[in-house]
């Protein structure tokens, strides 16, 4: 190979994905899964809770028979070690996490869950001290009949407000773990159904079993049996009830202020230490603090990232290149790897989520902070020439995916094959130009410039190869033979300029040239290659090495015009080399 070449052929894996282990994408055990999985034993304790009380619907003895059931489990020993765990561990990490955060800009799901999760300790501790508490030092039995006589009327508007803290923070949580999942979409409906169902089941049988209990102890005989079988706290142990419950109180307040004052405290010193600098390419640099996320310093700057899962590295949106200062980052963690993995990026893309710069670096945001910087500039954008790649990605077989498809079996497949080239073209600086019946057209180099352009080209044509697999490994099965991608890479001057069409306006490529990508995809097609590139795009990327390489001319007929196409049949088994000048035409 020749010296300066800036991609080589390979057998071995060719970016990020491919060179992970899979035992490295099993399950890890973080601070982050385990606040998922403690979430999720609360919130099974919750809904089940929530149901017993729907039962009230039909009787107090109903309520009771479930309840007893209910209690094998929670009030056994396994089951209250378990609760009492998953309580400690996720009242303990969402606190430092809360506190720990960078910055306070919050999308409006993460202020919901901060607000329901810190007010849901001031309501529930003072009904779990009069009942679970109360059982266990007084010997009350707490079943329904005296949790109902304890909260019917005076204190119903609290029960009922810590029902609905209770289960808007446990599906607001639920809904941004889950909305990730390629199945979630189609069983959303159902589960919305679920959320309304639920909590309203739950109100109306309190409030049934709620009048029932205040009609019976309105016959003072009645009320008096009540207490004997119940056995009643006494007046003493009711003032230790009340005692407990304000002292509860009392220390979840002292633990909030704890929390500010550490806020505080770690923005004061956050003023005060020393600034490092981040760089972003064709945008601002910005000082900072050594401590905070990537993402965190970006939002305190007034600058735009796209983030969807409030940096839990779940949606992969704030992925950025890292330039310079790669080397001074730590390894990336578990989520991350797994992440990135999914996304099949380069080794130098990183999630601005979980990297905490502690030297200067030179960043470029990928997705969504670029485009929304430019946003604001569409409406004046002016047409100009420029020398950019396009990828024209075409999916083969369409008769096959779509032949006597339920609509929604084929929006649901097209999605999963579309959503991994989306990703792909994404990760590697594109952007994608428009849809087509049966594939996409994709821009590289815009910003970057057409060698950049064409090496990020040919590196997310690789990354498509092998997400490909994770692919046909869901769908291949149903539709009978794997899918496959014929895909054609040209280098031209395109005009790059807005298009409108009444409310709709959009930055796109225009005029001669953006045909040539879509004639090498059915040159590839034809051919049973899967990537078919002009030789500009392999000059222009250092793609020395091609002496067996498969070479054609290749016509446009309309415009009477000839070009050198390079077949390749699998574009994983092109690797960049980055950082090469371009080899110089012959």
């Amino acid at each position: 190979m020749a010296g300066g070449s800036r991609y080589r052929m390979v057998q071995s894996c060719s970016d990020f994905a491919a060179c992970l282990n899979h035992s490295e994408l099993m399950p890890a055990v973080t601070s982050q899964n385990i606040r998922l999985m403690s979430g999720l034993v609360l919130f099974a304790f919750a809904a089940t809770h929530f149901l017993n009380h729907a039962v009230g619907l039909f009787s107090l003895e109903a309520m009771d028979e479930v309840q007893e059931w209910r209690l094998v489990v929670t009030r056994s020993w396994p089951g209250m070690i378990v609760l009492s765990a998953a309580l400690l561990a996720h009242v303990v990490l969402a606190f430092a996490k809360t506190v720990q955060r960078g910055t306070w800009r919050l999308s409006s799901w993460e202020f919901v869950q901060i607000a329901t999760g810190f007010a849901i300790p001031l309501l529930l501790l003072p009904h779990v001290i009069e009942t679970h508490m109360a059982h266990a030092l007084f010997g009350v039995q707490d079943g329904y009949l005296y949790a109902l006589a304890l909260l019917w009327p005076k204190a119903a508007w609290i029960q009922t407000a810590l029902l609905l803290l209770v289960w808007i923070h446990g599906c607001v949580g639920l809904h941004h773990w889950l909305k990730f999942r390629s199945w979630y979409r189609l069983v959303q409906p159902l589960l919305v159904v679920l959320a309304v169902a639920v909590p309203m089941a739950a109100l109306m049988g309190f409030v049934v079993s709620g009048r029932a209990v205040a009609t019976l102890l309105g016959n003072p005989g009645m009320a008096e049996q009540m207490r004997r079988v119940t056995h009643w706290p006494s007046e003493l142990d009711g003032k230790w009830i009340a005692l407990l419950q304000v002292s509860a109180q009392i220390a979840v307040v002292a633990l909030l202020v704890a929390g500010v004052t550490i806020i505080v405290f770690r923005h004061v010193a956050s003023l005060a230490a020393p600034k490092i600098a981040i760089a972003f390419t064709g945008g601002a640099t910005v000082r900072a603090a050594v401590g905070p996320t990537l993402l965190e310093i970006i939002g305190s700057n007034d600058l735009s990232q796209r983030s969807d899962c409030g940096g839990r590295a779940r949606c992969g949106l704030c992925r950025v290149r890292v330039d310079e200062g790669a080397e001074t980052l730590a390894p990336p963690g578990h989520a991350e790897r797994v992440m990135l993995a999914d996304l099949a990026a380069p080794a130098n893309v990183r999630l601005a989520c979980q990297i905490r710069p502690a030297a200067p670096l030179t960043i470029t945001r990928l997705l969504g902070g670029d485009q929304a910087e430019r946003a604001p500039l569409v409406d004046h954008l002016p047409a100009e020439r420029r020398a950019v790649c396009l990828v024209h990605v075409r999916v083969r077989p369409l008769a096959a995916i779509a032949r006597d498809r339920l609509p929604s079996d084929l929006g649901f497949m097209m999605n999963e094959i579309f959503g991994a080239i989306g990703r792909a073209i994404e990760a590697h600086s594109g952007r994608i130009d428009r849809f087509l019946g049966n594939g996409v057209l994709a821009v590289f180099g815009e910003e970057q410039g057409a060698e950049q352009g064409c090496r990020d080209a040919l590196q997310a044509v690789g990354a498509m190869d092998v997400v490909m697999d994770r692919v046909n490994e869901k769908i291949a099965a149903e539709i009978g033979r794997p899918v496959e991608l014929a895909i054609g890479a040209h280098l031209g001057d395109i005009v790059v300029g807005q298009l409108t069409l009444g409310r709709t306006s959009q930055v796109t490529v225009l005029g001669l040239g953006t045909e040539w990508p879509a004639l090498l995809a059915e040159l590839a097609d034809t051919r049973g290659w899967q990537l078919a590139m002009s030789g500009g795009v392999a000059t222009a990327a250092g793609l020395a090495d091609l002496d067996g390489a498969i070479r054609e001319r290749l016509a446009d007929p309309e415009q009477g015009s000839e070009l050198d196409a390079i077949g390749v049949r699998r574009a994983r088994d092109l690797a960049v080399v980055a950082g090469a000048p371009p080899v110089p035409s012959a």
